[in-house]
């Protein structure tokens, strides 16, 4: 497959909205006047030497164009989602893994899952005019790559439902109005224990609400937040949401990790790409939320980019059209990431631990995630926990997670987790990556085995957040965040 030649350079592709959306050029352009079906452009692209090229070497390349824009000697292309490979590049020493961090920071494909270290993947999503560039980057870089899948096709897996609880499949894929159902179920019928409160509603008008599970709801107690489902894609981070309000409402009777700890579970952030990302398998890679810019007409934002701390500061995008990291016009434009704010400070004096479940890679990593030129105060805290909730995991017959500082190799700033910890003050936070080798199709027919394992580390997490906050250690009604110097968010010089 050829490339551009010299003479002829060639502009990055616009990044574009999923689903049949309209794409549109980089942030700063207003909507262009030169769009064209791609057969009114087929004679002056065909005259382009390096397109020539492309179209004899690469078998079915013109079935897989939706339409190309021209712009002088620039062209954007956008091309089927199912045409695109999945390219897998694994770093096998600290020289690969540098090239592997480079590699990543192009924005010639879409990244799934950056790598973390040696021996862990880069998983890129390459579309077909770019895919033996990328290709022979690697070669020139001696990097190890598989091509996965030459046509990446990513369809909902659908099995058979089975162990159903009142109507809803505990471990599946539910959709939104069944996840409601369900959680509305919980409290009427354990009224005594779980209370569903309305947190916000999303851009498309939703209800996002906040389950609380307690045994002493006046008692006072140190909470844990979890939330899920920020990113559309990441089907299985719901799931598990689900499936930890199922086992600690009813295992209440046995469940140590809801003795003198309260949980509050936000189940589905973003219910609104999550439902755009179930209407199609044509749509089931949208990630962000469903707000439109009026500018460009674009859709979505990224919600683990638009939260109040360090917003903007790295690893985002300001173009509306960005199809996968763009920012927000401002922080917390989002009302799904302002509900996760006002549920933090609403209750700040009690979370001590909060936890954003995502997918995927098997990664438990903690602050900062907007730089990795240092670590917080305390971070050693935040490690030790989280290398215990791996080992819990591990014992119970799951993968260990790979624990480390989200900015380690990738900074990204205005993450759930760094608000979390650097704004609000909350004292253990992090961010869950579940589940790795499937992507964001992880088989529903599998998740009887993983959440339950998962589930342990939940345990794992509870039994500390009681230790060093529960009522016996502090005296009940006293609010703490810790002792010494953790408490001090200041940052640190460390370099890691």
């Amino acid at each position: 497959m050829g490339g551009p030649s010299k003479s002829e350079p060639m502009t990055r592709p616009a990044e574009l909205a999923l689903g049949g959306e309209k794409p549109y050029p980089a942030s700063g352009t207003t909507a262009p006047n030169y769009m064209k079906p791609r057969n009114e452009l087929w004679g002056q692209i065909k005259n382009l030497s390096w397109t020539n090229n492309l179209l004899r070497n690469t078998k079915g390349w013109r079935d897989c164009l939706i339409e190309i824009t021209l712009d002088g000697a620039n062209l954007v292309y956008r091309e089927k989602k199912s045409c695109f490979a999945l390219v897998v590049l694994t770093p096998k020493n600290e020289k690969d893994l540098d090239a592997v961090v480079k590699l990543s920071q192009l924005e010639d494909f879409e990244v799934f899952k950056r790598s973390y270290g040696v021996n862990d993947s880069l998983d890129v999503l390459v579309p077909p005019h770019r895919r033996q560039l990328v290709l022979d980057l690697a070669d020139s870089l001696q990097l190890n790559y598989t091509v996965k899948a030459e046509n990446y096709k990513l369809i909902p897996d659908r099995q058979p439902r089975r162990r159903v609880f009142n109507g809803f499949n505990v471990f599946g894929y539910n959709s939104y109005s069944g996840i409601q159902d369900f959680i509305q179920g919980l409290a009427k019928k354990h009224s005594h224990l779980v209370t569903v409160e309305p947190a916000g509603t999303s851009y498309q008008g939703r209800v996002l609400n906040l389950v609380k599970i307690s045994k002493s709801p006046q008692g006072n107690n140190p909470a844990i937040f979890v939330d899920a489902g920020i990113h559309a894609r990441e089907w299985v981070a719901p799931a598990m949401a689900l499936y930890l309000t199922h086992r600690l409402v009813l295992g209440a009777d046995k469940a140590e990790e809801l003795n003198g700890v309260d949980w509050y579970i936000m189940p589905l952030v973003n219910p609104d790409g999550y439902e755009f990302s179930r209407s199609s398998p044509a749509n089931r890679l949208w990630r962000k939320t469903r707000s439109r810019s009026g500018l460009l007409n674009c859709y979505g934002v990224d919600g683990n980019r638009n939260y109040g701390f360090k917003w903007g500061a790295s690893g985002t995008s300001s173009d509306p059209c960005n199809a996968e990291t763009y920012a927000g016009p401002r922080p917390f434009s989002e009302p799904e990431t302002a509900a996760v704010k006002n549920v933090m400070e609403k209750y700040s004096r009690r979370i001590k631990l909060y936890v954003s479940l995502h997918a995927y890679g098997q990664y438990l990593v903690y602050p900062w995630g907007y730089t990795g030129e240092f670590l917080p105060q305390g971070w050693e805290r935040l490690d030790r926990l989280a290398r215990k909730v791996s080992s819990a995991v591990v014992r119970a017959g799951g993968e260990p997670f790979k624990a480390t500082s989200a900015g380690r190799w990738y900074a990204a700033a205005g993450g759930s987790d760094d608000y979390a910890f650097g704004a609000v003050g909350i004292p253990y936070s992090y961010t869950m990556e579940l589940t790795r080798n499937y992507e964001f199709n992880f088989p529903e027919r599998l998740l009887a085995s993983v959440l339950p394992r998962y589930y342990e580390g939940f345990k794992a997490f509870a039994a500390q957040i009681k230790k060093e906050f529960g009522a016996k250690r502090y005296g009940k009604g006293v609010d703490v965040l810790g002792a010494g110097d953790d408490n001090n968010f200041n940052d640190t010089k460390q370099v890691i």
